[in-house]
């Protein structure tokens, strides 16, 4: 019985002096870092940012980062897969990084990772990762497809009455990602069809207001800005509403009228 107890304290006094060897192996000089946020969910195109704060008694030597898609290195990151940055020192030891990413349509429901790599002027590294969660924005909705006017309800009158004409059955608006538009007028074009040069579509931050700006093709300078209201934003329906000032007409300056888009086939 004696042996056991001796064996079982040889083998703690073994256990402590090889934890005590491995605290004594770190280096109190190794650079730590830390990441806020390391973890960030956005809507592509957004624009996001994470802080690197550094602590690193031997100096700023490099700082490399990379980038993986589902866990494979992005080869086009940075022009050659990689990107370099020179922090900024705060006080001391002391250094910060700003990382600026904007979220991509292409990476949405897909692992994105960020690598940094700091390496001292002795050599000494560390490293740290910031995850990339992108989901679908409503800019992202809106120019992955074609959109054909089906309705166009004014919703003031009583009883509500369908507005759109004919000649509009086949409309398909094109809303690019370059926040230009297009309109195709198909075969049955209302008689002002192509008095109008479409410049730009806009969607607010919120995703709550659509603006689209336009010119007449005759004169430059007469500009037409019509601003909605998005009442539906979906992936299979999109849903304006305008206020229409109709005073010229004996009517209200708030006349109501909804509009309804589907993917066009």
């Amino acid at each position: 019985m004696k042996y056991k107890n001796f064996f079982a304290l040889l083998c703690c006094v073994v256990l402590l002096a090889t934890g005590c060897k491995k605290d004594n192996d770190k280096d109190a000089n190794t650079p730590v870092l830390r990441l806020t946020p390391d973890n960030i969910t956005a809507k592509s195109g957004r624009v996001v940012e994470a802080t690197l704060y550094i602590t690193a008694p031997g100096g700023v030597k490099s700082l490399t980062m990379y980038k993986t898609i589902n866990l494979q290195r992005d080869n086009d990151f940075g022009g050659s897969g990689t990107m370099t940055a020179m922090p900024v020192n705060t006080s001391g030891d002391n250094y910060e990084y700003r990382f600026t990413y904007q979220m991509e349509g292409e990476e949405v429901d897909k692992l994105v990772g960020i690598n940094f790599r700091l390496e001292d002027n002795e050599g000494r590294a560390a490293e740290k990762d910031l995850t990339l969660n992108t989901i679908t924005s409503g800019q992202q909705t809106i120019y992955s497809r074609k959109w054909k006017l089906v309705s166009r309800m004014w919703t003031s009158i009583t009883p509500p009455a369908e507005d759109k004409k004919p000649c509009e059955d086949d409309n398909v608006f094109s809303w690019n990602a370059d926040s230009t538009y297009n309109v195709s007028f198909g075969t049955s074009a209302c008689d002002f069809d192509g008095f109008n040069v479409f410049d730009r579509w806009i969607l607010s931050e919120d995703e709550k207001t659509f603006t689209q700006v336009y010119h007449s093709v005759f004169d430059p300078s007469n500009i037409t800005t019509e601003t909605y209201t998005v009442k539906t934003l979906t992936r299979d329906r999109l849903v304006l509403v305008q206020l229409i000032d109709l005073t010229i007409f004996g009517l209200t300056d708030k006349e109501v009228f909804e509009s309804t888009y589907e993917p066009a086939p």
